[in-house]
């Protein structure tokens, strides 16, 4: 059977396939393609992320024990390097009291007259060498530690003759401090503090140190109150 279609050209409805038909359908992949792709290579990344942060979380898990481990050792270093720095101080800083007090027994003056009722070894630091030395005391010598004395003496000139044989040693040097006579019982009483002179250093210069002869001069004056230690005679 044929068909003739016996309308106008004009008013003929064509037959043949519509492009814009076959480009919608050929449109439709490329935009579930457009789509899919990226979410798949977005969901293929995730889970390499998400495999490689369970294998690191893994490894962090194994090697705790061992930063633990560190952080002890560690912690234990810090307090022995304070330890260690604490007892280089103090060996730095080591005394020999018995070899203070032997340096300045073999200095006491033979003409006897003094008896020295007590001694008190004590360190001095730079610091306080500085302040003395501006006061005109110890100036010119590093004293390192100072004994504290105080005694009694027959007369003024037993005072000058002790102090004179530490002034004049270039190993000591002497702080004068007071001298008073007791009453009438002709005797005095004294303080001093006589410095040992370490290693050579810088020495703050300033005024004359108070030489022993200023005893006579300062026999008005009441003595200082000395330090507790130990009793030489």
């Amino acid at each position: 059977m044929v068909e003739i279609n016996l309308l106008p050209q004009q008013e003929r409805r064509s037959t043949q396939p519509d492009a814009w038909r076959y480009a919608t359908y050929a449109l439709l992949p490329l935009t579930a393609a457009a789509i899919l792709i990226p979410e798949l290579l977005v969901g293929s990344q995730l889970g390499s992320l998400h495999r490689e942060q369970d294998r690191l979380t893994g490894e962090i898990a194994a090697l705790t024990p061992a930063k633990q481990e560190f952080d002890r050792l560690r912690g234990t270093q810090n307090t022995l390097e304070e330890v260690t720095a604490v007892a280089g101080q103090l060996r730095d800083s080591k005394t020999y009291w018995t070899n203070d007090v032997a340096a300045f027994s073999a200095q006491l003056p033979s003409g006897g007259g003094v008896a020295i009722t007590s001694m008190n070894v004590k360190a001095l630091d730079a610091g306080a060498l500085t302040s003395l030395q501006q006061g005109g005391i110890y100036a010119g010598k590093n004293v390192v530690r100072e004994f504290d004395l105080a005694g009694t003496a027959r007369s003024q000139q037993s005072v000058v003759n002790f102090l004179n044989a530490y002034e004049n040693s270039p190993n000591f040097a002497v702080n004068f401090r007071s001298l008073q006579q007791e009453g009438e019982t002709g005797r005095y009483t004294f303080a001093a503090s006589v410095g040992l002179v370490g290693q050579p250093g810088t020495a703050a210069t300033g005024a004359a140190a108070a030489t022993p002869g200023d005893a006579a001069a300062a026999a008005s004056a009441p003595p200082a109150a000395p330090a507790g230690g130990a009793n030489v005679r």
